[in-house]
């Protein structure tokens, strides 16, 4: 069950990782991060150039531990984010503060086509608002209209410098992506003193009927909604549950996607992301105001709504209402209609991979699909032209590449291979030489939505790149290339933020100290910087360990040091199923929230992210198990100094259910510690997340856990009665009997891993009278996030390591409140 977490952590994960095996240097004057380095980091976020190259915006938001509230997830930290504004007219004038007299909580959110004028929001108390700005004045127009945050598509749209369309919630309410994390408290709390009145019902009511769901109050709608600049006008283009909306190119027309109707739950299995509604497509013209449905009875997947370039017809994926996803087809649909696209024998996949979604684009007023074909194979992007067969773009690379660049006039761009590609009806070209290697620079941005970050490609003859010394380059549509960035020499890590032809903006960190750097044609300057106090922060890089797995195949787990002479006070096996720990740092959130392998390394264990495939159902726990065993073998003869006889094993999420796996099979390891853990699959297919109980009608989410269970990543494939002997077989909490560790469970009362996983485990490992301590963190979610109970939760860790693995004689025992912290950390100083 991956959901909005685990999308963070695997987006950031991509951003930025390690670009070598070696341990990082540290001198005998750096310092270890500590828990208190990580709750009071400042930081950047996103940046952007105006369209006319006059202004550079960024995002900038003070020490992590000043927030206003920490019950909003990740999003707490906007309650202390600012906007600057850089002239690039004026090239030695400082950065200065947009809008100093509105307060903190402020973001950028998109220029106008020509950068007259940037659509901002606000986040302050209970209010999350847009606001228009003219940078030259340094003024804003609040609207008074309450800002969305959609994740399935987007929340506004330029139609031009002097007209925009926004969805907006006409309660005035916080988004629900917002309530899902800090709306549930307050509904609970007004519920109880309901009845501690005893004056009117404190109650929910939920039905469900021949497979459909209804709540007893509706969800509340969304308005689309057009401003315009000049006169101030404004007006409501459709209400309703609004899912996503694309404004045409030219401006003249936006295709909207609107729930209509509900979708019974299907009884034989339940796909992960699969909507609650039929999801329909209307057309407007944005003049006349005239509103079509060009594609009557057909469901639109999510993900893909792409204007051709001139405008006059959008691409989606679309299914007859009774059809599985995958019977579904390619549509295009304009003012007049909609027809299918014949792709031939080429499939996008499963149900699931459609709804993941379908990669496709307009190359000219031809599409271009990533499909498989009729018996598999891999994927490949297709061109399909009327009157002639599907043609295959991408065969001759290696692989084909997962996203399009950027389109062009008459081509779309690539990267594969390393190198940079054109796609045109002629077939593929690589643009630039063969020596020179290449790869995609993305910016990261936690809430753009799948359609927004892969599947809508910007429209311009130029893109951005990094060659394998890490420089950033500017690629033109001939392939020609123009560095804008080069190393640092310094020792600093570099990331590029934003590019336009002209200009860069890129991140130099050194410790944990930020610096943003302005890099033009001119020169390059500094322009501002965070965490002043933390330069001599030595974060742990990790070290390869090769080793064969368990089907005798070579792999690599990686392993952290404790930094410089920091004793090693024991081996801790931090394990995740399907992936490994070679993260370092692509935003200080990253360190902030989860639990971080630097941190427990700066606090001296020895930490192994061992590689270890998913398995199937049947074969998961010995085969997690004999996976760990293998990785630590191996790190054991690499590094003979480690501490083999205090090892324990630490998992959070899918990595909590695969230790408690381990610790019901084996008697290796000393202890564990599960956080946010699976335990009982029968408990977690049918029980309600924690804020669907006060607030259903903001969705239930029952689909959403029986898809991760049969479906998803667990892949049970089938509900329960289906399937009971598979369930029992991947729940250790039918297990536990067997566990003879002493075992720590971490959790929260608002996680979608209900806390009574953990109490179940609990409850058994008292009733054998095991050894477990079980800590349950109040208004938190799959992750912690106030920093009282970031350090709370790293001290009761280092306190139960301590405990259960023996410190040597050399180390003095730790106690709960004993953080492995410095002295009060300097901020940044005001006004910069």
């Amino acid at each position: 069950m991956l959901k909005i977490a685990n999308r963070l952590a695997a987006a950031m994960a991509a951003v930025w990782l390690s670009t070598g095996p070696v341990q990082a240097s540290s001198s005998d004057d750096d310092r270890p991060v500590a828990v208190e380095d990580i709750v009071s980091l400042e930081a950047f976020g996103r940046a952007e150039v105006s369209p006319d190259g006059r202004w550079l915006v960024y995002e900038k938001r003070g020490a992590y531990d000043t927030a206003a509230r920490f019950d909003l997830a990740w999003r707490s930290a906007w309650t202390i984010m600012d906007l600057w504004i850089v002239d690039l007219a004026a090239p030695a004038e400082e950065p200065r503060r947009l809008l100093p007299g509105e307060g903190l909580g402020l973001q950028r959110m998109a220029w106008s086509p020509s950068g007259e004028h940037l659509l901002i929001t606000r986040l302050q108390g209970p209010s999350y608002e847009y606001g228009i700005v003219d940078p030259a004045l340094g003024a804003v127009e609040w609207t008074g209209l309450a800002a969305e945050i959609n994740t399935k598509g987007v929340e506004a749209e330029w139609i031009s410098d002097e007209a925009l369309l926004l969805m907006v919630r006409p309660d005035g309410s916080l988004p629900a992506a917002m309530r899902q994390d800090g709306g549930a408290q307050p509904r609970l709390t007004e519920a109880w003193r309901k009845t501690a009145r005893g004056v009117e019902p404190s109650r929910t009511v939920v039905e469900t009927r021949g497979g459909i769901e209804t709540t007893e109050h509706p969800r509340p709608p969304r308005q689309l909604v057009r401003i315009d600049l000049a006169d101030g006008r404004r007006q409501i283009l459709i209400e309703g549950r609004l899912t996503d909306f694309a404004v045409s190119p030219d401006g003249q027309r936006v295709a909207v996607v609107q729930g209509d109707g509900a979708v019974p739950i299907s009884r034989e299995r339940v796909v992960l992301v699969e909507s609650a509604s039929r999801e329909r497509l209307s057309l407007i013209d944005l003049a006349s105001g005239q509103a079509v449905q060009p594609a009557p009875g057909l469901d639109v997947a999510p993900h893909l709504l792409r204007w051709s370039p001139d405008s006059k017809e959008v691409l989606v994926w679309a299914r007859r209402d009774e059809a599985g996803w995958n019977q579904g087809g390619l549509i295009r649909a304009s003012m007049e209609g909609s027809r299918v696209i014949d792709i031939g024998a080429f499939t996008t996949g499963t149900d699931a991979e459609v709804l993941w979604g379908v990669k496709a684009d307009w190359l000219g007023g031809a599409p271009v699909i990533l499909a498989r074909g009729a018996k598999g194979g891999r994927l490949d992007w297709r061109l399909i032209m009327e009157g002639k067969a599907p043609r295959t773009l991408t065969a001759e690379l290696d692989a084909a590449p997962a996203r399009i660049a950027n389109a062009g006039e008459g081509a779309l761009y690539v990267f594969a291979d390393g190198g940079y590609w054109s796609m045109t009806a002629d077939g593929l070209r690589r643009l630039t030489p063969m020596e020179t290697t290449l790869r995609e620079a993305t910016s990261f941005d936690p809430d753009r939505s799948r359609r927004q970050s892969g599947n809508e490609a910007p429209r311009r003859e130029w893109t951005f790149a990094l060659n394998a010394e890490g420089e950033s380059l500017l690629v033109s549509a001939d392939g020609g290339l123009r560095r804008i960035s080069r190393g640092d020499g310094g020792g600093a890590d570099i990331r590029p933020l934003t590019t336009s032809p002209e200009v860069s903006l890129v991140l130099l960190r050194k410790g944990l100290t930020e610096t943003l750097r302005l890099r033009t044609g001119e020169g390059e300057r500094d322009l501002d910087v965070v965490n002043v106090a933390m330069a001599d922060v030595a974060l742990t890089l990790p070290v390869p360990v090769a080793h064969l797995d368990v089907e005798g195949k070579a792999t690599t787990s990686w392993l952290f040091l404790p930094p410089g002479a920091v004793p090693v006070r024991g081996l801790v096996v931090k394990v995740y199923p399907g992936a490994v720990d070679r993260l370092v740092w692509a935003d200080p959130m990253v360190l902030t929230y989860g639990l971080r392998s630097q941190v427990l390394a700066g606090a001296g264990y020895a930490v192994l992210s061992p590689s270890m495939p998913m398995g199937t159902p049947a074969t998961r726990g010995d085969l997690y198990a004999r996976s760990v065993d293998l990785a630590v073998d191996a790190a054991l003869a690499a590094h003979p100094d480690l501490p083999g006889d205090r090892m324990a094993v630490l998992g959070h999420s899918f990595g909590g259910y695969a230790a408690l796996e381990i610790a019901a099979r084996s008697t290796r390891y000393r202890a564990y510690v599960a956080s946010s853990s699976f335990s009982d699959m029968f408990g977690l297919w049918g029980e309600f997340e924690p804020a669907s109980r006060i607030q259903p009608e903001e969705g239930m989410k029952m689909r959403a856990n029986q898809g991760a269970a049969e479906t998803g990543q667990h892949g049970l494939g089938a509900p329960p009665w289906k399937a009971v002997s598979t369930y029992q077989a991947v729940s250790p909490y039918l297990v536990a009997n067997r566990i003879r560790a002493p075992v720590l469970l971490l959790t929260a009362d608002m996680d979608f891993v209900p806390t009574s996983q953990a109490e179940r485990m609990f409850s058994t490992l008292h009733r054998i009278g095991g050894t477990s301590r079980l800590v349950t963190y109040w208004g938190e979610n799959h992750h912690v996030w106030s920093p009282a109970n970031i350090r709370d939760r790293y001290a009761q860790i280092f306190a139960w390591l301590d405990e259960t693995l023996g410190a040597p004689d050399r180390l003095s025992a730790r106690g709960p409140d004993d953080l492995p912290t410095a002295e009060p950390i300097p901020r940044t100083p005001p006004g910069r």
